[in-house]
């Protein structure tokens, strides 16, 4: 991953992509921080706080298929130019945010959620154009060893912009992410506006329901978006619940929220390195299904340890430990739809997932709440535990034979 002829640092567009995306998405996490705990500080209400996050998955739920036809339809490098532009405009409702006015925090989630439902189809339709398939595992690797970086920097300096600047303080600092996007995607090569050759799977209709019929029709793609759909229940429920397991079965404060939280993002950022070093040797369905059934035997571990001990370090270490499985089973994941989804409709496809991601963090963080009603937070989180691994099966009796079936196709076709 980090050096050797075949090293995907020696491609400058994937160098730029990532490099754009760490950027971008330290403005993303900031702001996915500052917004909620800024209405909260100015409000108090928990309600008026959790609609922040609502509306603006709400709206990219709603409007990812549609981001999907275009980034289908337009070059994929002036979209991300033009999305990331517009972003910055979008920001513009922050800075008539005062205590005593937060109305136009709710037009800036809805803007921004618009753009993005445009935008990460685009990025995901992006990087099969760039790379060879030999090398998209270690790719998706590299973006998400950044993603890891950003959320560690973007939620830090999302805390202390509100403390400091306020609002327009943090657009400011949004925005200069946005523009560093804009920046890194023109400076990519013509290849990022090459259009793939048509197929069956095309036939020429741009439509949102072209895309989705060529989705499920493809094998493999079904159990995919299955996949998606409890994984993001999953991790839409675990923030509340988490704090919930820490404080009550650990006795543990808020700085032991935070301290067990962040080990998360260094165990993701030693796998991301990890990932792609082996990446030329594993392929992409397998990291998927491994990655899940890891990840629940790990994260069982974690939910039932406090019968035995309560000591920080020991969640520290197993929390940790959580971030090679999250990272492998996401790469695995991005980079077998990526693999299995014909090129035409990449877009579209993109537009599904982020829809069925969307929905299902929707969902998650509403179920655990009302779930904590009438069970306890490890009954939860075990049941959690389980369906990850359920994920880790499906993905070994399902996609693991459509991409092997695939895979010969392509070699024979070659």
């Amino acid at each position: 991953m980090f050096g050797g002829a075949d090293s995907i640092w020696r491609n400058r567009d994937v160098t730029l992509l990532v490099g754009g995306a760490t950027i971008n998405n330290i403005g993303d996490w900031l702001v996915e921080l500052a917004l909620p705990l800024f209405v909260y500080s100015a409000t108090g209400s928990g309600i008026t706080t959790s609609a922040v996050y609502l509306v603006f998955l709400s709206v990219s739920a709603t409007l990812g298929p549609f981001g999907g036809r275009l980034a289908d339809s337009l070059p994929l490098k002036s979209t991300l130019v033009a999305t990331n532009l517009l972003q910055i405009l979008a920001l513009s409702p922050l800075l008539a945010v005062t205590e005593e006015r937060i109305w136009p925090v709710f037009v800036a989630a809805v803007l921004q959620g618009s753009i993005q439902a445009v935008n990460d189809p685009a990025a995901f339709a992006l990087l099969p154009r760039l790379v060879d398939d030999e090398q998209l595992v270690a790719a998706n690797s590299a973006l998400s060893g950044g993603f890891s970086i950003s959320r560690l920097v973007g939620a830090a300096a999302g805390g202390f912009a509100v403390e400091f600047g306020g609002m327009t303080t943090v657009a400011i600092a949004d925005a200069a992410t946005f523009a560093v996007g804009a920046l890194a995607a023109a400076l990519l090569s013509p290849a990022a506006n090459v259009r793939p050759e048509s197929s069956e799977a095309d036939s020429g209709d741009r439509s949102v329901r072209a895309g989705l019929d060529a989705a499920l029709a493809t094998p493999g793609l079904k159990p995919m978006m299955a996949i998606a759909g409890i994984s993001s229940t999953i991790f839409g429920g675990f923030s509340v619940l988490f704090i919930v397991f820490v404080t009550e079965y650990l006795g543990g404060s808020e700085g032991d929220v935070g301290i067990i939280r962040a080990s998360s993002a260094f165990g993701a950022m030693l796998a991301a390195a990890v990932v792609g070093t082996i990446a030329a040797k594993v392929r992409p369905e397998w990291l998927l299904s491994g990655g899940f059934l890891l990840f629940g035997a790990v994260a069982s571990l974690f939910i039932n340890a406090p019968p035995f001990t309560t000591a920080v370090w020991v969640y520290m270490v197993l929390y940790g430990a959580t971030g090679f499985p999250n990272t492998a089973s996401g790469v695995g994941m991005q980079s077998t739809v990526q693999t299995l989804a014909p090129a035409a409709v990449m877009g579209r496809v993109g537009g599904l997932m982020s829809t069925i991601f969307s929905f299902g963090m929707g969902m998650g963080a509403i179920l655990a709440g009302l779930l904590l009603e009438i069970t306890t937070a490890r009954v939860i989180l075990n049941t959690q535990a389980a369906l990850l691994s359920v994920c880790g099966v499906i993905g070994v009796l399902f996609v693991v034979p459509a991409a092997r079936t695939k895979g010969a196709e392509r070699a024979s076709a070659s």
